[in-house]
């Protein structure tokens, strides 16, 4: 993958940057020196070569500025090159039908493992070297650790958001995160977040779905990415088979995208919802597969953004309801879900075959609630940027750990990631 001339240029990042702030502080210190009224004087005393130098200098100072906003740096490449890949175990394979774009897996042991990982927030810029170094070891360290069979990311990967990561680029970090996981061998899959194609951002979902459809026909590349998808609404929906030893079909996993912001609307954070036709195809698939096998087939959904029953929950378990019984830890801030309210949890009560639903979005909250049947699961988050000081936050980093035992039966643990020192 080709990035922009800044990237190539910052690769020496501990050369430049220097020389850069060294000018910024140069510039602000004769700002601040000679006032507006008396800076036009100073320079007209000055002759025209040591003016126009000076407007050449702030000119190319902003220009690079600029430049690296939009192209981002590939630093940590070199960082994700070095790490040693050899301790992860592989035990589960994956086949894929291109008819239908749905992928089965098998693990060659009793139980499978699924990690479920999210809001990475992988920033790209030369002002999160740094955090986006803790992001890989916290991913690392969780996966190393748990050695799944699936790994789950629920959105939010990247984070083009200027006024913190200093970037517009969604591409190179998104290209730093599949590297990384492409080193680490094991089955992957995901949906997207309201973050990774952003508005402002430089690349939109088009472009994405192409890389990801280059990197899914690398024989080499363990992204479980469906070229055949629905014909609904939604950047990513698919479904996945996972069978035990014998073939028999265990359960299947249900990505569902949970959209990005209500189109046309200008207010912060004005989530959209599920839409009418993801929620059918929902319910289509799950009766065809009722029929296929037989029986009810027991099912999870994974999406990004929560639904208002997350916030019945956390309500229903507060006021003593017994239609909320409490799984585990706890919430660190509000339930943040859209204002109009999908009619999802009513088709999953109504269809009585998906067990869970996990989400992400939410980086403090990780509480888990099993509400009218169905377990609603915050998984600890791996971010290190998108919240102020969240960088020095401890008790909500991790992942989420779904193990199934292949009689039906699941446990869900949250995998704890501490921070060192």
């Amino acid at each position: 993958m080709r990035y922009g001339a800044s990237a190539v240029i910052f690769e020496s990042l501990v050369l430049y940057l220097p020389v850069l702030l060294l000018a910024a502080g140069y510039f602000i210190v004769r700002i601040f020196l000679n006032p507006p009224l008396r800076l036009y004087a100073f320079l007209k005393r000055k002759r025209l070569t040591v003016r126009l130098a000076s407007l050449v200098s702030l000119a190319v100072l902003l220009l690079a500025g600029i430049s690296v906003i939009l192209d981002g740096t590939n630093y940590n490449g070199r960082y994700i090159g070095t790490v040693d890949y050899s301790v992860f175990e592989h035990h589960s394979t994956a086949a894929y039908d291109p008819d239908t774009g749905v992928y089965t897996l098998r693990a060659d042991h009793e139980d499978f493992i699924i990690l479920q990982l999210t809001d990475t927030h992988i920033g790209g810029s030369v002002t999160t070297i740094g955090l986006d170094r803790r992001a890989f070891d916290a991913c690392y360290d969780r996966i190393c650790r748990t050695q799944p069979d699936l790994i789950i990311i629920t959105g939010d990967l990247v984070y083009p958001i200027p006024i913190q990561s200093f970037s517009t680029n969604n591409l190179v970090p998104l290209w730093q995160l599949a590297d990384f996981m492409n080193n680490v061998g094991l089955p992957r899959a995901f949906v997207y977040g309201n973050h990774d194609t952003e508005l402002i951002a430089n690349y939109d979902v088009r472009t994405l779905n192409g890389i990801f459809r280059q990197m899914k026909n690398d024989p080499d590349c363990p992204l479980l990415y469906a070229e055949t998808q629905p014909d609904i609404y939604g950047k990513y929906n698919q479904f996945l088979r996972i069978e035990n030893r014998d073939g028999s079909l265990e359960r299947v996993c249900f990505f569902i995208d949970s959209n990005d912001y209500v189109r046309g609307s200008f207010e912060i954070n004005d989530y959209d919802s599920v839409h009418t036709d993801q929620i059918d195809w929902h319910r289509e698939t799950v009766d065809a597969l009722a029929r296929e096998e037989g029986r009810t087939v027991p099912s999870f959904v994974f999406m990004h953004i929560t639904f208002r029953a997350f916030a019945d929950a956390v309500d229903a378990l507060e006021r003593g309801d017994p239609e909320a019984r409490y799984l585990f830890r706890e919430n660190g801030g509000d339930v943040s879900c859209p204002d109009h309210d999908s009619s999802l949890f009513e088709a999953i009560l109504e269809k009585k075959c998906t067990q869970a639903v996990f989400v992400g979005h939410d980086h403090l909250n990780h509480l888990g609630v099993n509400y009218k049947g169905v377990d609603l699961v915050y998984s600890k988050s791996i971010d290190f940027l998108a919240y102020p000081g969240i960088a020095h936050e401890n008790t909500q980093r991790g992942g989420t750990l779904i193990t199934l035992d292949g009689q039906g039966g699941y446990v869900i643990e949250q995998a704890e990631y501490k921070l060192q020192g």
